[in-house]
């Protein structure tokens, strides 16, 4: 689908708008091609469906590390977990059950870091900073954003969970994840993505190698505008409609992006330098 400016969010400020509209450079667009043969090649030679280049992405799963919460879905034995492993454990979620998925984002988030475990603990059972909630609450309130995906779509389960009906401990950074991960297996394109430091990192560069522009005059700098970790829902939803648009721009040459596999090269690596999405 061409991209269309008329569709943007109406309430866009100027700054965010022209970054939007004017997409990617050239020297952006052959960055990201580039990182997706080099992807497409490690993943086993051929430039196949994105799909299949996002579910491909893994990261070390660690069971030792998460054994002491039943909820968690991988076998003992398991080294790695995919995109598609944990697209699996929320397609197997019951409606009103969805801390499996929680516990299987956040191990999957943290990867090798150690206090990882020590977070979920905190979210399921609370700590010195913040009382818990219950578990059927927990489950209540993800189910209640989950839904919101297909009532109202993505920004409208980010602001349920960023303010309207927060889980204590719980922040952006992981629960985009949890997000992404419970949309994947519904009709169409998934419509969530992860934001966590190093995408907005990605988009602060974006948007600051776009500082000198007419739109951007008056506007506040790009570190403000990106700085983190609890992004509002206003500048989720200007991620979400830049990676779109980025994916709607690359697609003109006739391959197929979707967002998250934009996310999935961003996050991967730091473009060298030069490259303006550093």
């Amino acid at each position: 689908m061409a991209f269309d400016a008329e569709e943007l969010p109406r309430d866009l400020t100027a700054f965010d708008r022209g970054v939007i509209v004017g997409g990617l450079s050239a020297q952006e667009r052959d960055w990201l091609v580039a990182q997706r043969q080099a992807w497409a090649s490690q993943c086993g030679g051929r430039n196949e469906d994105p799909d299949d280049l996002v579910d491909r992405h893994e990261v070390p799963s660690f069971p030792s590390h998460w054994s002491s919460f039943p909820d968690f879905p991988f076998a003992p034995s398991a080294e790695h977990a995919s995109r598609r492993a944990l697209t699996e454990v929320a397609r197997n979620c019951a409606e009103d059950e969805w801390i499996p998925l929680l516990v299987a984002s956040l191990a999957w988030g943290w990867g090798t870091r150690g206090f990882g475990p020590t977070r979920l603990s905190w979210i399921l059972h609370g700590c010195s900073r913040w009382e818990a909630l219950a578990r059927p609450e927990i489950n209540r309130r993800l189910a209640a954003a989950i839904g919101d995906l297909e009532a109202g779509g993505a920004a409208a389960a980010y602001r349920r969970l960023h303010h309207e009906e927060p889980i204590p401990g719980l922040g952006p950074a992981f629960f985009t994840k949890l997000l992404y991960f419970a949309d994947r297996p519904r009709s169409g394109p998934a419509r969530s993505l992860i934001l966590d430091a190093r995408l907005a990192a990605r988009m602060r560069s974006i948007w600051q190698a776009r500082a000198g522009q007419p739109y951007a005059e008056g506007a506040p700098s790009a570190a403000w505008l990106w700085r983190g970790p609890r992004w509002t829902p206003y500048r989720y939803e200007v991620y979400l409609t830049f990676m779109n648009r980025v994916a709607d721009q690359l697609s003109e040459t006739g391959e197929r992006w979707t967002p998250d596999l934009v996310e999935l090269l961003l996050f991967r690596h730091r473009p060298s330098a030069g490259v303006d999405v550093r």
